[in-house]
């Protein structure tokens, strides 16, 4: 018995030895090992880089995209990585780009990649010029329902139609009884860039 602990604690030690590299850092002792990235080797870090850059254009990237390294980490089989996208004098734009790719850097293809804007293909898509304020004029202006309580705004993106939107929600009931939280309202979809409304739907939590 004696021995299988000692022998435990041997190869603990030799584990974590090997994670005292300048790439990662231990933040918890889950499986797989969750390591904080601390200084990616610049080829892994030049991969991820170019994949983003092939799509955003390689000046919009150079100028408002930048690795997000504490919400990044390394889990000992891949890595996840964060960038952040912002934009000096339109402080809400507030994008997020996220991703997993091996070891080696190679994108997971059985993954999903969010946040990545085709600026490339479609500069106007990236402009996002419309303000809170504008996307909040336009919801009037497509008819969303005033609701009971002030509405709830963000930039964020959406999967489905693969770009920047503002969506802002709208409630017109709402209960908390010991079924939890029960509600229902609308919901509008902005283009961030062009004000065009792209989707308005009902949402209800029963």
């Amino acid at each position: 018995m004696k021995s299988t602990v000692f022998l435990i604690t041997i190869l603990i030690s030799l584990f974590l030895t090997a994670c005292s590299c300048p790439v990662c850092d231990i933040v918890d002792n889950r499986y797989p090992k969750t390591l904080k990235m601390i200084g990616v080797p610049e080829k892994i870090k030049e991969k991820v880089d170019n994949y983003i850059a092939a799509k955003t254009g390689e000046d919009f990237f150079v100028k408002y995209v930048s690795l997000n390294e504490t919400a990044s980490f390394f889990d000992s089989v891949k890595y996840y990585w964060v960038y952040d996208i912002s934009i000096p004098g339109k402080e809400w734009v507030t994008g997020k780009i996220d991703l997993f790719t091996d070891s080696l850097g190679n994108i997971d293809q059985l993954m999903e990649v969010n946040g990545i804007p085709d600026c490339g293909t479609n500069p106007n898509g990236c402009s996002f010029d419309i303000t809170p304020n504008q996307a909040f004029k336009i919801a009037i202006k497509e008819g969303l329902k005033p609701g009971i309580k002030e509405w709830s705004q963000k930039f964020l993106w959406n999967a489905k139609f693969n770009r920047y939107v503002w969506q802002i929600i709208s409630t017109l009931e709402e209960s908390q009884g010991s079924q939890g939280f029960r509600g229902s309202g609308e919901e509008i979809i902005i283009d961030a860039s062009t004000g065009e409304k792209l989707d308005i739907n009902e949402w209800k939590v029963r």
